[in-house]
């Protein structure tokens, strides 16, 4: 049997006689560390239309009046967020927070029930991913950054293109407890 430079099919190719499998076990692990970022597509394309002239300049966590939450101190301590003193990702979710009342206001509107739909979609595949993510990581703050790299992981452009956004979203549900503990506290929910 002839065999054309071209070829790849039987005992020449270089597919067959690969031994060591490199190709089968890296499209295996990047798969599994990947979130399908379909409903996070659909949530950060309303919520740029919406958040563009809405934002006030110094809306911050502690301005949000009337949410039952639990403090988001006390939520960090349980939840083990960072090191002991250690501030980092405070100042991060701090920075995210500018917009979380116009996201609350948003899906909190009865016309955006198809938004809601795709958010809690969202909320409840992160909350499947925790358990697995949380014996890998010690604090919880790498868990949440692990949760934004698995939609970042996707490559899909329009997530790449909003990376700022997906860590929003994702600071948001924290903040919100809709993921992580909340202890005994009694929290909104939805």
């Amino acid at each position: 049997m002839k065999v054309s430079r071209n070829s790849t099919s039987g005992d020449q190719s270089p597919i067959f006689n690969n031994t060591g499998h490199v190709y089968q076990q890296n499209f295996t692990y990047l798969k599994s560390d990947v979130i399908n970022p379909y409903n996070l597509k659909k949530l950060i394309d309303f919520l740029e239309k919406e958040l563009e002239d809405e934002i006030e300049p110094n809306h911050t966590i502690e301005d949000d009046d009337g949410l039952k939450r639990i403090n988001i101190f006390k939520k960090n301590k349980i939840n083990k967020l960072e090191e002991e003193d250690c501030e980092d990702y405070n100042k991060v979710l701090i920075e995210s927070s500018k917009y979380f009342k116009t996201i609350k206001d948003i899906l909190a509107n009865p016309r955006n029930k198809q938004l809601k739909k795709s958010y809690n979609n969202i909320k409840k595949t992160i909350n499947t991913k925790i358990p697995e993510i949380k014996r890998e990581k010690k604090f919880f703050s790498q868990i949440i950054n692990d949760i934004i790299d698995r939609f970042l992981n996707s490559n899909d452009i329009e997530i790449l293109e909003n990376e700022e956004m997906v860590s929003v979203i994702i600071h948001f549900m924290y903040y919100i407890c809709h993921i992580g503990e909340n202890g005994e506290e009694i929290v909104e929910t939805g």
